[in-house]
């Protein structure tokens, strides 16, 4: 065999990433990721934007949202029609060069039939007007180093730390004995089987797990609270630890010195949204988490202490974060989708609180006299309407008896007839057709909705409504990074997208370029009401809202000086 040119096929690969060739990859995304990496002397990531390359994993995908193959031989057993060599393990010598070759016409080919395959189902412009260019996107994301506050974090790790063992202490002052707080077994049998509060709790029904025990979840233990000190313990314990392992733990194992980069998966949901991991960008509490530190000096109140994993983020000297983010998307899509004109009434003013309108319309009182617990509960309602959630499950989120929960459904529906009509459209046509779609084209079938099983199928039905509204507002978001970074990639713009958190952006901009970049982020989301390449018409218009901070959690709103109008795009 020739020896290795690692020259030569350096610059084979820096051309196709810089090329207008298209080409075929499998876990595209991670190819350029390491180009971006090892190459970055002689490749920038606006280089990389400007990427034609196609991945059949994302194709399968959005053929099959449901049950994405990890593997390329999956892929080639559920997509490849012809007969394929019974495994791809590596081989040595000459046979390693023949395998190789054999592989990417297999590649090739592959490729091909699942092209025919979205061209057929439809889905060809979603995957090559948005999932196709979303490769280079989070490849550049994943590419760029965000710094961490190190030391902040390792000292709240150990604060928490410190908590965690109190919190202990009194769960076991508090159930007369020593046990394993984290367990769910020890747990129950202290609360049901020695205290007995399930006999104290009147008119009230405890879940119960699936082998019918009483459950020790977070809705059995809010219910328990008012009846003795131990499940309030146990919550907050709950409550610190997930904090601690899951973000703050969690964010340090995933640092390098002081940078971090997250890795974006773009074929884990069935509704199209994005996930991440290492660390987990999307689950960050948006809050900061007040603790009370204990003071052992007789007659000295505790502290208070704020623990904020958002804040651990900064940016670089000289830059700042932006924040932006659609106001309320899946409830104007869903005034867009029902035509209801109540509903498309509070969207006539763009600059309006749509839920403190809502609330105002639901309670029939003027916006000015709409609490905050006013507009929290409309938010709720509308929501646990949509999405089908129980007036049980109402009840607990809100605090209320089940009976005043179910009566805020029905004045809700009865205000807004045209939404349950829209739901039942939806249901209707997953029933015809064993699918729904999102508003530029994306298929979610859902095989259970015929099923004999009344749980089963009811599952399904909510799962379609769901879809309709969260798979559309997931093809806003992608669309919107697409079209913001396109446009910095042919600009002076230095600014980088970092971070997606569903309906928001989180970008890190250079301080002299802030206004200017944020007006652009502004007009470029709002306008994605008009699409004319996937023929998305949304007559209600997009809210965006705009926060700035020299931390990410410490932002605060940003008012440009005058408002942008929306264009199609």
């Amino acid at each position: 065999m020739a020896p290795y040119n690692w020259t030569q096929n350096r610059e084979l690969l820096l051309r196709m990433m810089c090329g207008k060739k298209l080409f075929v990859c499998f876990k595209a995304k991670d190819l350029l990721r390491t180009a971006l990496r090892h190459f970055s002397r002689d490749l920038s990531w606006k280089q990389v934007l400007g990427c034609q390359i196609m991945d059949p994993q994302i194709a399968a995908w959005l053929l099959d949202p449901g049950n994405s193959a990890t593997c390329f031989q999956t892929l080639l057993s559920k997509h490849y029609t012809h007969p394929v060599p019974p495994t791809l393990e590596p081989v040595l010598g000459q046979a390693k060069v023949t395998q190789a070759i054999s592989n990417l016409s297999l590649l090739h080919k592959l490729m091909l039939e699942l092209h025919n395959k979205l061209r057929t189902q439809g889905l060809w412009q979603l995957y090559s007007g948005i999932e196709q260019k979303m490769i280079p996107v989070l490849a550049a994301m994943e590419s760029y180093k965000m710094h961490v506050d190190k030391e902040a974090l390792k000292k709240t790790s150990e604060m928490l730390g410190s908590k965690l063992k109190q919190l202990e202490q009194e769960a076991h002052q508090a159930a007369g004995q020593k046990f394993l707080v984290s367990s769910s077994a020890q747990l129950r049998v202290i609360l049901f089987e020695k205290l007995h509060l399930h006999e104290l709790c009147e008119n009230k029904k405890l879940p119960k797990t699936i082998k019918q025990q009483q459950s020790t979840s977070e809705t059995a233990l809010l219910q328990l609270q008012k009846l003795h000190p131990l499940p309030k313990i146990v919550l907050e314990y709950r409550q610190i630890h997930k904090i601690k392992t899951a973000f703050v733990d969690g964010i340090l194992s995933c640092t390098n010195k002081t940078f971090i980069s997250s890795t974006w998966n773009q074929t884990s949901t069935v509704s199209g949204r994005l996930s991440a991991k290492h660390p987990n960008f999307q689950a960050l509490p948006k809050l900061p988490l007040q603790i009370s530190k204990k003071q052992y000096i007789q007659g000295k109140n505790s502290d208070v202490v704020t623990v904020h994993p958002r804040a651990m983020f900064i940016p670089r000297e000289g830059w700042t974060f932006l924040s932006a983010d659609f106001c309320q998307v899946e409830l104007r899509l869903l005034a867009q989708l029902s035509a209801d004109p109540q509903l498309l009434r509070i969207f006539q003013n763009p600059e309006a609180d749509a839920f403190t309108m809502l609330a105002a319309q639901w309670k029939g009182v003027s916006e000015d006299t709409v609490s905050l617990e006013d507009r929290e509960h409309a938010k709720r309602i509308v929501y646990s309407v949509v999405y089908g959630a129980g007036r049980e499950r109402l009840s607990s989120i809100l605090g209320v008896s089940a009976e005043e929960a179910g009566r805020f459904q029905e004045t809700f529906l009865h205000t807004y007839r045209e939404v349950p009509a829209f739901i039942q459209d939806i249901i209707q046509h997953c029933h015809e057709h064993g699918f729904v779609k999102s508003i530029m084209g994306r298929r979610r079938s859902l095989p259970h909705i015929h099923s004999a099983d009344w749980s089963l199928r009811n599952q399904a039905e909510r799962q379609a409504v769901n879809f309709v509204l969260q798979g559309s507002a997931a093809d806003l978001a992608k669309m919107a990074m697409i079209k913001i970074c396109s446009q910095v990639s042919s600009a002076s713009y230095t600014a980088r997208l970092v971070a997606q958190i569903h309906d928001e952006l989180l970008f890190e901009v250079e301080i002299l370029q802030l206004e200017q970049f944020a007006v652009l982020v502004k007009k470029t989301m709002e306008s994605l009401q008009h699409i004319a390449d996937l023929e998305v018409n949304i007559s209600v218009p997009l809210k965006v809202s705009l926060s700035t901070g020299r931390s990410w959690g410490s932002m605060c709103e940003m008012n440009l000086p005058c408002t942008t109008t929306a264009t199609s795009v």
